[in-house]
């Protein structure tokens, strides 16, 4: 039904600066299956769904629908957003009725669609309250209305439940594949993408795991029979081997072999996620006897365990953990900061930032510069110019926000300056 051939997807910053969100990406999507994007935050599923919707044009390679080149919006998708994305200013059945206002229906047609949509969501009686009057839920439920109305072949789902409670996000996955499956709707097949395996296994027939560098990595191919049951012992094995497929790809117990001329001059990326979620990481280790099964622990802290693996993988860039086989192990340095008071801890960080080598370049450009500070901007096109294929944004809003912390960096919003926090830095030297 669709197909994306060698397909690369690049954004300009306002900055100017290049990033790359979708790199060689070959899929198809198939008549009769729902096909999961699962991946943590930055890898490209999102942009890799707006492509396939036609609300993104790639910046190479081809969409193809039902053989053909696909040029403008996707005549064969509707899309679920991740928030609801509903007018406050109109009711149920106005927020419903947007998905079929292009099309230019009678009244007469148009208010039988909006019924017939509502009626299959379960929110019969509701059609002339506000969105302010209906729980989160009800109203990813409208905004899965407002998909079905148009009758598409192909639905995408982009992480909708991820703002959901777990009862209201299990409740409305099944209310998906009911729908998909009894055939009441014109819908084929069903795009959905995710963070969570757990939900990918329940719902996908076939999952594709996508890597932070905006690649698909791994296909995995579902025969569990419909309805999944997640207690059972074939559901938690393919949970298993997919958490192994990720951990491999996330935090590789081999990493990537660097010829040893260019090892010094090598520069690792940092993860996306505060310091005190990886400080508090540290600490749950610790309690649990210094060492823990990283699948456990998302399971004990009732977290995403993708979003465990990457505050795994910033804590073994400072080297406060090893990760040996789907196992997080702490490290002098972990046990060090875990008995730490909240000074020591500053001074465990800035020593151990210290030892990066993005910390060490940017220290230096700050250093080179009169009032050793550097205007936002110019911050930006360093981090680009030494990661060229990632989020400078993201890089340097994460290397503030941890400088800060390890009192080697401070930021002035108002001026956009950053500069080198010198108090702290001599503070650490002679702590």
């Amino acid at each position: 039904m669709l197909e994306l051939k060698h397909v690369y997807q690049t954004f300009t910053l306002d900055t100017g600066t290049k990033l790359k969100a979708l790199s060689d990406v070959n899929l198809t999507v198939s008549a009769g299956e729902v096909l999961v994007l699962l991946g943590p935050s930055g890898s490209g599923k999102s942009t890799c769904l707006r492509v396939l919707a036609g609300l993104q044009a790639p910046t190479s390679g081809s969409v193809l629908l039902r053989g053909a080149p696909l040029d403008g919006p996707n005549p064969e998708t509707a899309l679920v957003f991740q928030s609801s994305a509903l007018l406050p200013w109109k009711n149920v059945a106005d927020n419903v009725a947007l998905g079929v206002r292009s099309l230019r229906l009678s009244p007469k047609d148009e208010a039988a669609r909006v019924k017939r949509a509502i009626d299959l969501v379960g929110l019969e009686g509701f059609e002339e309250a506000y969105p302010k009057e209906l729980s989160g839920g009800m109203k990813q439920r409208v905004g899965l209305a407002r998909a079905l109305v148009m009758e598409r072949p192909i639905l995408c789902l982009d992480e909708p439940f991820s703002s959901l409670d777990i009862l209201t996000a299990e409740t409305l996955r099944k209310e998906v594949l009911r729908l998909w499956m009894s055939k009441q709707t014109p819908v084929q097949s069903v795009v959905m993408i995710t963070h969570r395996i757990e939900e990918a296994v329940s719902m996908g027939s076939r999952i594709l795991v996508m890597s932070g560098s905006g690649m698909i990595s791994f296909t995995i191919k579902n025969d569990l029979p419909y309805p999944r049951v997640e207690k059972s012992s074939a559901f938690k094995n393919l949970v298993d081997n997919i958490h192994d497929l990720l951990t491999e790809a996330i935090i590789p117990d081999t990493p990537e072999w660097v010829p040893p001329a260019l090892a010094a001059s090598t520069v690792e990326g940092i993860p996306a996620v505060p310091l005190t979620e990886v400080v508090g990481i540290v600490e749950m280790v610790s309690s649990e006897g210094g060492r823990v099964d990283t699948y456990a622990l998302s399971q004990k802290l009732m977290k995403d365990s993708v979003q465990v693996l990457i505050l795994a993988k910033a804590a073994e860039l400072l080297d406060f953990v090893d990760t040996p086989r789907n196992q997080i192990v702490l490290t002098d340095q972990g046990r060090e900061l875990a008995r730490a008071d909240i000074n020591g801890r500053k001074r465990i960080v800035h020593r151990q930032m210290k030892q990066l080598k993005l910390t060490q370049l940017f220290h230096q450009k700050l250093s080179e510069s009169a009032d050793q500070s550097l205007l936002r901007d110019e911050a930006l096109q360093a981090i680009q110019d030494w990661l060229p294929s990632e989020n400078p944004e993201s890089v340097l809003d994460t290397l503030l926000q941890w400088g800060r912390y390890g009192e080697l960096f401070g930021y002035n919003d108002d001026t956009q300056q950053v500069y080198i926090d010198l108090e702290g830095s001599r503070e650490n030297r002679e702590a």
